[in-house]
């Protein structure tokens, strides 16, 4: 698995009808966590700083890219960690430009008139989506690209070992792609466990997960 970061500007998204006006109030913004990411909707959890000293939250639901924003915290920074949830997903921007595999994953967010794009995938997925990149005509910048691994003091660490291993065996068989490659019931038999244990574990281990990342 390899994972690509890469930086564009925003007027260069334009060039395939991505526009962000919605966010014009915002200083940045950067997605952390994905709680839901499918074609019909996304949840997330993300990090905020508005331009105003005295945001509305409920601004960002302007232009319909979100339906929900709730704040969970202010920050010392006089940021906001706000829960986000919206649709179409953001697997349709990929979908727009042509990328059928591979997933968009954290950092991903704007700032300073850039965004930021994280897509994971296998090493022909990645080479597919930059050479997809290059045919659209959008001028980038390589933040990062290496293998994906788990550092000594990955947060994995803080999870039961059951828990761990439902999360790595549902994300190598897909459960987190785009579109999503097997359901929590096919995930269940594969793990001859029930559907509602699996669950169960995936959601205690996505909690923690952001619990780490919040409390980061």
């Amino acid at each position: 698995m390899r994972r690509l970061i890469l930086e564009v500007s925003e007027k260069e998204l334009t060039k395939i009808g991505v526009e962000l006006p919605q966010f014009g109030k915002i200083k940045s913004l950067e997605f952390v966590y994905f709680l839901k990411q499918d074609p019909e909707e996304f949840a997330a959890i993300a990090q905020v700083e508005f331009t105003d000293s005295t945001p509305k939250v409920e601004d960002l639901l302007a232009g319909g890219f979100l339906v929900e924003a709730q704040v969970l915290e202010r920050e010392k920074n006089g940021g906001y960690i706000i829960f986000m949830r919206g649709g179409p997903s953001l697997s349709s921007v990929l979908n727009f430009v042509g990328i059928e595999s591979g997933y968009l994953f954290p950092p991903l967010g704007i700032g300073d008139g850039k965004v930021k794009i994280s897509f994971l995938g296998s090493e022909v997925q990645v080479k597919e989506f930059l050479e997809r990149i290059d045919v659209l005509g959008i001028r980038y910048r390589v933040v990062l690209l290496a293998d994906a691994s788990f550092s000594p003091i990955s947060p994995l660490n803080d999870l039961t070992e059951k828990q761990r291993d439902v999360l790595l065996t549902a994300y190598k068989l897909g459960y987190y792609d785009i579109p999503r490659k097997i359901t929590s019931e096919e995930l269940a038999k594969k793990l001859n466990l029930v559907d509602s244990t699996v669950v169960e574990h995936l959601r205690k281990a996505e909690q923690r997960l952001i619990r780490h990342l919040i409390e980061q």
